[in-house]
């Protein structure tokens, strides 16, 4: 009985195919490390997810929950029944609520929030009982005033390079959704 020769690949195979996906490493890697469009899109789920979240916490603690807006920075608070003001906890890392925009050598560290949000005309975004959306002022003191129901969407823009995308905040419903 013949036997047939065990066939496998060629050491000149195995080069070219080494070969080849080291070029192709070469040219796909730096693309992702700069992929500005992957890190507005990222931002803009933070920032949704957030929303969502005070949304959420609103209903099922029957306490208003606020948005404050800094530079490239946004704090989640809320009213107790005694109408006092609290920072919100993230359930994650059971520190202060914030989420900061343009620190280096972080995964967002190139993105920023553009501009001043915008809800009908004012900078701080409240969640009602209901999870209904309010806009407000804030003063300095982080004590919200002027609070108003949103009738039209509210807007956040997130930044990085030349992508922008937009996240709104619908009236009356709080649906978020992003541009």
């Amino acid at each position: 009985m013949l036997t047939q020769p065990k066939r496998a690949f060629t050491l000149v195979e195995i080069l070219m195919v080494v070969v080849i996906l080291a070029i192709t490493s070469a040219i796909i890697i730096p693309q992702i490390s700069s992929r500005d469009d992957l890190k507005v899109a990222s931002a803009a789920r933070v920032v949704m997810a957030d929303l969502i979240w005070a949304q959420n916490r609103a209903i099922s603690t029957q306490q208003k929950q606020y948005v404050f807006f800094g530079t490239n920075t946004y704090t989640l608070w809320y009213k107790d029944s005694a109408l006092v003001m609290h920072q919100s906890t993230n359930p994650i890392s059971q520190n202060t609520y914030t989420t900061t925009f343009q620190v280096p050598s972080t995964p967002l560290g190139d993105v920023q929030i553009e501009g001043t949000p915008d809800f009908c005309g004012k900078a701080a975004l409240c969640f009602d009982e209901m999870g209904t959306p309010y806009n407000c002022d804030v003063d300095g003191s982080n004590n919200p005033s002027n609070e108003a129901q949103m009738t039209a969407s509210g807007t956040i823009k997130v930044k990085c390079g030349t992508n922008v995308l937009t996240i709104s905040i619908e009236g009356y419903t709080g649906e978020a959704s992003v541009q």
